[in-house]
């Protein structure tokens, strides 16, 4: 609520400023409503602050004004369809390196699709044009990074699953595998030499298959259904003006960012809004507190094992506190304990406000997880895939979770980890100085992007913002090329200085022995 009585603040001083209003294209092709709910307030104050809007996602726009315009993208867009299930896909998984053709496989279920739609055609071909494009680019959908260039405009893109290294690598951010994990794997905090050695490896492997197989397979995408020569999407990536991340310090710690990189962490964030009179009830009368149990919009909990179910609800039965669980199982099929309350749907916001929320099951996703930290909710998580592994990695090193893995699920793992937070108060004094410093800023991330946006727009793609880095090839980046010459000139001066040694020997060594040996027969 703050925030939007701040943005109708700021719309009536910019029009009395008389501001200059720009048309703006948001293409968000990817169908996960938790990526899509990250910038819905973006879209809407823009149009409040008077701009143009173009809007084409998979999910209607909200609170719309008259200057938002949406277009309905094409409804194989669904999470089903994009993910299919992923317990089958996600627990018994090889290690990261083996995936990395997972996203090759999310480009061709999609990308084909959006590029020869007849909207996306009506778009590239009328006669649009716009100021600035928004779009998400690092899921898949790396090959719409091209609008810009179609229609002569920046593009500001986002992250909705905390820092990336791919836009660390096209940002031009400096290296950071020496200390920051890759995504996918479970090291928070400092990492082991044998860890650091698995993340370099994992981070090479990921910037080859990057840039000679995937983002190729892109480029032969879009000179099939797109007409005209256009520059290679590495170009286009390092060519991008802004990139907003939902990261933060209390999430996953400290990051040397360029200027070109900003953080909007919770943007998604609303105010908690009222129970209903069952479920206020529910939660005020619970004298040991409420548990909170939700996976977030895409993993179900009927994708289970029923060895996973009956583990949940055996400890759910052993413990003092009402669980709420958000699943879409059929109560008649379970012995469901008295204390256990399952609906389809609970409102997150509102029950973590709660100040008898004492701990929060989840998946670990990025949004879930800063909704924990805003209210200081300790969390005891169970990670399927992609950012979730390092959030809650980076819980345990922060101190305000613990995690347990699905393949080890069992009533012992799981019963340790919510006793062990339930048990120890340093875990909620951990969240709390975690949601102090999480909601300490000099302004709010809604307010902090779009001064931003307007700001790339006002400055025709702010490329001063860029360091010369994000135009580098990945090898000249990592020095490559200058350890290939150093090592090269070594080799070159130690065969010289190995020739030069083995020809002194020959003469002077050899010379003497020979000379030693005619004294010696005469």
């Amino acid at each position: 609520m703050r925030d939007m009585k701040v943005t109708i603040l700021l719309s009536a001083l910019c029009m009395l400023r008389g501001c200059t209003t720009y048309n703006i294209l948001v293409f968000l092709p990817n169908p996960i409503w938790s990526h899509y709910v990250q910038v819905e307030h973006i879209i809407h104050s823009l149009g409040l602050r008077g701009h143009n809007v173009t809007v084409m996602s998979p999910y209607p726009t909200k609170n719309g004004t008259g200057n938002v315009r949406h277009f309905f993208l094409a409804p194989e867009t669904s999470p089903a369809y994009f993910f299919g299930n992923l317990m089958e896909r996600f627990t018994e998984a090889p290690h990261p390196i083996f995936r990395l053709g997972e996203r090759k496989r999310r480009a061709d279920q999609q990308v084909p699709q959006l590029l020869r739609s007849a909207l996306f055609r009506d778009l590239i071909s009328n006669d649009n044009k716009f100021d600035l494009i928004f779009t998400e680019l690092f899921f898949g959908f790396e090959a719409f990074v091209a609008l810009g260039n179609i229609f002569n405009a920046p593009v500001v893109t986002y992250s909705s699953y905390g820092y990336d290294g791919d836009i660390l690598r096209y940002s031009g951010a400096a290296n950071a595998i020496s200390y920051l994990s890759i995504k996918y794997l479970p090291y928070g905090g400092p990492m082991s030499l044998m860890q650091r050695l698995e993340n370099t490896l994992l981070h090479i492997a990921t910037v080859l298959y990057t840039e000679y197989w995937y983002l190729p397979h892109h480029d032969a995408l879009l000179a099939e259904y797109i007409p005209g020569p256009l520059p290679r999407i590495t170009d286009m990536l390092g060519n991008v003006s802004l990139f907003f991340l939902t990261a933060n310090t209390a999430l996953d710690g400290a990051k040397v960012y360029p200027p070109s990189v900003i953080e909007i962490s919770g943007i998604h964030l609303k105010e908690p809004g009222p129970l209903d009179e069952d479920l206020k009830t529910i939660m005020d009368t619970a004298k040991n507190g409420v548990i909170f149990f939700c996976f977030g919009s895409i993993l179900k909990a009927s994708d289970f094992r029923r060895e996973a179910i009956h583990a949940f609800l055996s400890v759910f039965e052993e413990l003092d506190q009402t669980i709420l669980w958000k699943a879409d199982l059929n109560a008649s099929e379970w012995n469901i304990p008295k204390n256990v309350h399952i609906k389809d749907w609970f409102p997150q916001t509102s029950v973590l406000a709660h100040p008898n929320c004492v701990l929060f099951l989840t998946h670990g996703g990025v949004s879930s997880m800063m909704e924990a930290i805003k209210h200081a909710v300790p969390v005891v998580g169970i990670p399927f895939y992609g950012d979730q592994i390092v959030n809650l990695a980076n819980a345990e090193y922060f101190g305000y979770g613990l995690r347990v893995t699905y393949k080890n699920l069992s009533q012992q793992s799981l019963r340790w980890a919510m006793t062990t937070v339930l048990g120890d108060s340093r875990f909620k004094e951990n969240i709390r100085k975690a949601s102090n410093i999480f909601t300490d800023k000099p302004m709010s991330s809604l307010e902090t992007a779009l001064y931003w946006i307007e700001y790339v727009a006002r400055h025709k793609g702010a490329h001063h913002l860029k360091p010369l880095a994000a135009k580098m090839p990945w090898y000249q980046l990592l020095l490559l090329d200058v350890i290939v010459v150093y090592l090269g000139a070594f080799i070159i001066i130690l065969s010289f200085v190995v020739k030069i040694v083995s020809y002194l020997v020959k003469k002077y060594v050899f010379k003497t022995e020979n000379f030693k040996k005619k004294i010696k027969s005469n």
